[in-house]
């Protein structure tokens, strides 16, 4: 009885912390990601998002935004009318330079015409090359994380703005689907 006693509290603050990785690395998260986020704005969003209040604010440029996901390893931002920040953590299955997890951050910019960028970081906020974890197409592109799970679909493009014939003016989307497998998106 003594021993589950004494093990209780370790277990509640290991399970505490597993809890709350996402919100520490949002908290850590350096200004230069999103500089019209202050610190005061990525607390108010956790804050919010605890008391089950809308997780809105007004950032920097006098704009509002609003955090619409956030887990243990997800988090999802409508920064403005035309910009959306996702962030995912992974867990390596083999680690490489003592790195151990990874941040995955999706930028998608746009209201008609979309595009994204994706950007790797250690959980310490050091970027990682991208081709390290998967392969970006060459043209535009839209990346979205598929909810909580390590799916992440990117959505090429094939239109053109001013088509030499009719011909051309068809418009068609290609989805490519990537899994996270532990070291990479495939």
């Amino acid at each position: 009885m003594r021993t589950v006693l004494l093990l209780l509290p370790l277990l509640t603050a290991l399970g505490a912390s597993s809890q709350t990785r996402m919100r520490e690395l949002f908290r850590q998260m350096p200004d230069s990601i999103v500089p019209y986020l202050t610190v005061n704005n990525r607390l108010d969003f956790i804050d919010f998002i605890d008391s089950h209040l809308k997780a809105e604010v007004q950032n920097a440029l006098d704009g509002r935004s609003r955090m619409t996901l956030l887990t243990d390893s997800a988090l999802s931002i409508t920064l403005n009318e035309a910009s959306l920040l996702d962030m995912r953590l992974f867990s390596l299955t083999e680690s490489a330079d003592s790195v151990r997890e990874v941040i995955c951050l999706v930028r998608t910019y746009g209201r008609e015409q979309q595009e994204s960028t994706v950007e790797f970081y250690q959980t310490d906020w050091l970027p990682l090359p991208v081709t390290r974890f998967m392969s970006l197409p060459h043209w535009m592109f839209t990346a979205k994380f598929d909810g909580d799970t390590p799916t992440l679909t990117l959505t090429l493009k094939n239109s053109f703005e001013r088509p030499a014939s009719e011909e051309q003016k068809t418009h068609e989307d290609v989805l490519i689907i990537l899994k996270w497998n532990g070291k990479n998106f495939k």
